[in-house]
């Protein structure tokens, strides 16, 4: 197994697809084929050494890490499935685009679409992410659908939108219509919150640490018999980010239920309120 290494050396200026990124399909390249492995830029392609220094070395995993910021770089970890892929700086839009698996670790920001249609496996982003993450691509009807995206930072507008499984943590603040759609899962948002919560929500849990301005009149308060969840929920967040060693196992969180105008069966569980 090979551990690569690719530090940016040019910014194309333009926008490139780094969906071939993968730990697993660079490590079976040899050392003659790695740098002249193309990637699709806007309009054109590049060879992966016109971007970036590389080394590699032995290892007992496929792993990947690039240094320095590749916001021009887009779907960076699409259709993960395996090792570890690390971003030492920020990256562009479509991080973690349908992964299965494995752990795509982004010590930055990234862009939109974050995180959608992922199915397994870990993305953690020590800063913010873009509109639409862990969401659906537009004309589909699914968004997320297994695995665990961490959110240091802030998260934008549409986050989770058709979500049907997994888990979204947000350590910061959120835009508009937050879980919006969402089918199942469970969201956590430790900041505040856009317009619109829960908005056509069927399933699912979605849960703040700060109560929204406004909850939709279509929520309903009210509801028993979920301390074993709750406490079980509150340990998981208090090791994954710090704002949640807030959360208190036996306090419980006040309770809605909806969104009634979908005839929904989610909850909105709002903590330390």
């Amino acid at each position: 197994m090979n551990a690569v290494s690719l530090r940016v050396k040019s910014a194309p200026g333009f926008r490139v697809d780094g969906s071939k990124l993968l730990p697993h399909v660079l490590a079976a390249l040899s050392s003659a084929e790695l740098p002249r492995l193309m990637l699709q830029g806007h309009g054109q392609a590049c060879a992966l050494s016109d971007l970036f220094d590389i080394t590699r070395a032995d290892a007992d995993a496929p792993s990947l890490g690039i240094e320095g910021d590749v916001a021009w770089l887009d779907r960076i970890g699409a259709s993960l499935n395996e090792g570890t892929l690390s971003v030492h700086g920020d990256a562009g839009d479509y991080a973690g685009i349908g992964m299965t698996g494995g752990h795509l670790q982004i010590k930055g920001n990234a862009g939109r679409f974050t995180a959608c249609q992922m199915q397994g496996g870990r993305l953690t982003v020590s800063g913010s992410i873009g509109d639409f993450a862990a969401g659906a691509l537009p004309g589909d009807i699914e968004g997320m659908s297994g695995g665990e995206l961490v959110v240091h930072g802030n998260a934008g507008a549409r986050l989770a939108d058709r979500m049907r499984r997994g888990t979204v943590l947000v350590g910061g603040d959120v835009g508009d219509f937050p879980a919006s759609r969402l089918i199942a899962g469970t969201v956590c948002i430790a900041g505040s919150t856009g317009a619109h919560i829960g908005y056509g929500m069927r399933r699912g849990t979605v849960v703040l640490l700060k109560a929204p301005s406004r909850i939709e009149p279509t929520f309903t308060e009210g509801g028993h018999g979920f301390d074993v969840f709750w406490r079980l929920l509150t340990r998981m967040l208090a090791r994954e980010l710090p704002p949640f060693s807030t959360l208190g196992a036996n306090a419980l969180p006040r309770r809605y239920a909806g969104d009634l105008a979908v005839d929904g069966r989610g909850e909105l569980l709002i903590a330390n309120s």
